[in-house]
């Protein structure tokens, strides 16, 4: 379904009965990122998928401007308030783990639990990411999305795991507004620290990370280290996409954490 809020129209997706837990997915994801969990993650409770402007079948604005972290935050709180979910768990991957975190630090009375998965409070360091990252601003102001996904393509390992990424980066990447990556990546490299905030947080919190997330393994740490009472779970096999990269442990570690703080 589409729900409008704040000039645009929202893509949400609604799984299962019972208490919603929210799924708020990455930079240049979409709801294909748990096309793999939703189903056993609805047995028993509903599950909500919600896609970011600019992602999926959201709206794409075209504009720059229209894509800041606040606006995100903005846009779950008024995606949630609209699905009329008085409380309920929040799950946030990556990018939407910062929304994620900020949201809590906004609202904290509105959530059960939350879970950040593979992401950070903090902005990312210079480094080899970074300049990865860079060279797929210039990729996408050149020849916009596609390219990038070309450029991306030959990273991609030719095996099992390797082919469903590729699948779901091309229908992600058929959906993404280039102004969304180029104002939203360049966010993630500069945006303001939380992690002080983080730590008069008081809502109960597990922290995921693959142990081969190389970029986001520290942050995770520093996390768990600041949130009162986090637990930290690291997934074994796994990089940046743990749901599709060791799903079985990933499904307990989540599983695990919505059963204690039910």
């Amino acid at each position: 379904m589409l729900i409008p809020v704040n000039g645009i129209e929202v893509a949400v997706e609604r799984t299962g009965d019972g208490p919603p837990l929210v799924l708020v997915h990455g930079f240049t994801g979409s709801a294909t990122d748990w096309a793999g969990v939703v189903d056993e993650l609805a047995t028993g409770r509903e599950v909500v998928t919600v896609e970011h402007r600019g992602h999926g079948n959201s709206t794409n604005t075209g504009d720059e401007a229209t894509y800041t972290f606040d606006q995100l935050v903005a846009d779950l709180a008024a995606v949630v308030d609209a699905l009329e979910l008085d409380r309920f768990d929040l799950l946030g991957h990556s990018m939407g783990g910062i929304v994620a975190m900020r949201y809590a630090l906004q609202h904290p009375e509105r959530l059960r639990s939350l879970i950040l998965m593979d992401t950070g409070a903090r902005a990312s360091a210079e480094g080899p990411s970074t300049a990865f990252m860079r060279a797929g601003f210039d990729i996408a102001r050149e020849g916009g999305v596609a390219a990038v996904l070309a450029s991306i393509e030959r990273f991609i390992p030719d095996d099992e795991v390797g082919q469903r990424t590729l699948v779901q980066l091309r229908d992600n990447y058929d959906h993404l507004d280039v102004a969304a990556f180029l104002a939203l990546g360049e966010e993630l490299l500069t945006h303001p620290s939380v992690l002080d905030r983080l730590a008069g947080l008081t809502v109960p919190t597990t922290v995921v990370v693959g142990e081969n997330d190389h970029n986001l393994r520290p942050a995770a740490d520093d996390l768990a280290a600041t949130i009162p009472g986090s637990v930290l779970v690291v997934i074994p096999d796994a990089a940046h996409s743990p749901q599709v990269e060791n799903r079985s442990a990933w499904m307990d570690a989540v599983l695990s954490h919505l059963d204690h703080t039910a």
